[in-house]
């Protein structure tokens, strides 16, 4: 009920994960203020996670707080995007009675260190190797658990156009 009024609730949340520098941000504001969607941005959810605070890494933790953030958020009708750097694993080990569908953002190792290398106006990234890491385990995915669904976009020949429109038609597909 919103307002006294009955609301269908939706149990799909849009995960859109990859390195840094591969265009999770870019979808996110793409897809920000579009009609049935909340972004939620994974580093601001992470700011208010004890699991995550002062330097701890329980990302299952993360994401249990990240889930009941999305869990309010469906309680209005809404679907919840969630751009954020994880490995499925570690959302769907959260997941209560969420569908889960990803969008992993891929890129040659070369590219994801020259888009970091570029990166101007946000926090310096302290591992490139790291990300070039995440982003070899996010292209050995290949599948999740029904009902959850995986897809991959390589933005490594695609342009910024391109990654925004591949976005919006992913978060189309899953709440459609």
């Amino acid at each position: 009920m919103v307002y006294g009024h009955p609301v269908s609730e939706p149990t799909s949340v849009l995960v859109v994960t990859g390195a840094a520098a591969t265009g999770k941000s870019t979808i996110g504001d793409h897809l920000r203020g579009r009609s049935g969607l909340v972004v939620v941005d994974g580093d601001v959810l992470g700011r208010g996670a004890a699991a995550t605070s002062y330097g701890r890494r329980d990302y299952v933790g993360f994401w249990r707080h990240a889930l009941a953030v999305c869990r309010e958020i469906r309680t209005n009708g809404l679907v919840p995007v969630v751009p954020c750097i994880c490995l499925p694993d570690q959302v769907l080990d959260a997941v209560d009675d969420e569908v889960v569908h990803f969008l992993a953002l891929v890129s040659a190792a070369g590219t994801v260190r020259r888009r970091i290398a570029g990166r101007r106006g946000v926090s310096p990234v302290p591992s490139p190797e790291s990300h070039v890491d995440v982003d070899r385990r996010l292209r050995e995915v290949a599948t999740v658990p029904a009902p959850h669904t995986w897809t991959t976009y390589d933005v490594t020949v695609g342009d910024v156009r391109r990654t925004r429109e591949a976005g919006a038609a992913w978060a189309e597909r899953h709440t459609a």
